[in-house]
């Protein structure tokens, strides 16, 4: 079904994946460079477009498979502005989206009209936090986020058979922990402790905390070694702390490649997972 808006002059068209932007007087594109242009056929990351109107600014997003497509056409002639209108609707993307705007391939355009004036992005930030709201409301979920890191299932078996002692390493032994994986990342604690560690590693990479530069992992932050402990308690009860310890000092697998905070997150919910095992 083919859907038409009219943005103050100029026209946007969907149709599945398809989005054709035209105006009469030409427009402005500002993505990965700056394109002046009568029309812009644009094809979206899947047809499951949400679409955000607000006064002159019309939002167009998709999200499909890790990847995050975000249209901003704004009715208003932005001239030698739209690198900074183009840079606020980054801003708003980056707000709303948080760490999925660090894990996800994320593509954002703006088109304008050319010629210049005075404009207020207060509606540009509005109908672009809203079309991202109801796109990412449900998001991805914490195992996606471990995916995107490169802890995955099979990473996270690998490095949890690492450290077997004593003990063939099985098919059997690999399916018993992928199983107490599964069944762990169904506890709510766990997954709220896991996303957690996700978030504070987005907050280290970019320095929000306090202003601090802590991507080195300092001896003094010692937050992730609680939320990792705190994860294989939940699982395992005390014991699974102690096992913890074996995988942060050893770092076997992919846990070793992980950034500071998740490392721990995922050290502790292997460590629970096999104290479950071999309890």
């Amino acid at each position: 079904m083919k859907e038409e808006v009219n943005v103050n002059g100029i026209g946007v068209s969907f149709e599945g994946d398809k989005v054709v932007v035209s105006g009469d007087s030409g427009l402005v594109v500002a993505g990965d460079s700056i394109l002046f242009t009568g029309e812009l056929e644009y094809e979206m990351v899947s047809g499951d477009i949400e679409v955000s109107s607000l006064e002159n600014v019309t939002c167009a997003s998709s999200y499909h498979d890790g990847a995050l497509d975000l249209l901003v056409v704004l009715g208003e002639p932005c001239g030698d502005r739209v690198l900074e209108c183009f840079r606020a609707a980054v801003e708003e993307a980056s707000l709303r989206a948080g760490i999925l705007m660090k894990l996800l391939r994320s593509r954002i355009t703006l088109v304008s009209l050319p010629g210049s004036s005075e404009y207020d992005d207060s509606c540009l930030r509005g109908a672009v936090g809203d079309v991202l709201g109801k796109i990412l409301l449900p998001g991805p979920g914490v195992e996606e986020c471990l995916r995107m890191h490169g802890a995955g299932m099979e990473e996270m078996v690998d490095a949890g058979m690492e450290l077997c002692v004593g003990v063939e390493v099985t098919a059997e032994l690999r399916e018993r922990l992928e199983a107490e994986i599964t069944r762990a990342l169904g506890d709510l604690n766990v997954r709220a402790l896991l996303a957690a560690a996700l978030h504070l590693e987005d907050d280290i990479e970019n320095r929000r905390l306090l202003g601090l530069d802590l991507r080195d992992d300092p001896a003094f932050l010692y937050s992730d070694e609680v939320i990792g402990m705190a994860i294989a308690n939940q699982i395992a009860g005390t014991k699974a702390i102690f096992n913890f310890k074996r995988y942060d000092e050893e770092k076997p697998g992919v846990i070793g490649g992980l950034g500071p905070m998740v490392d721990d997150a995922v050290a502790g919910l292997i460590a629970g997972c096999m104290s479950r095992i071999f309890e």
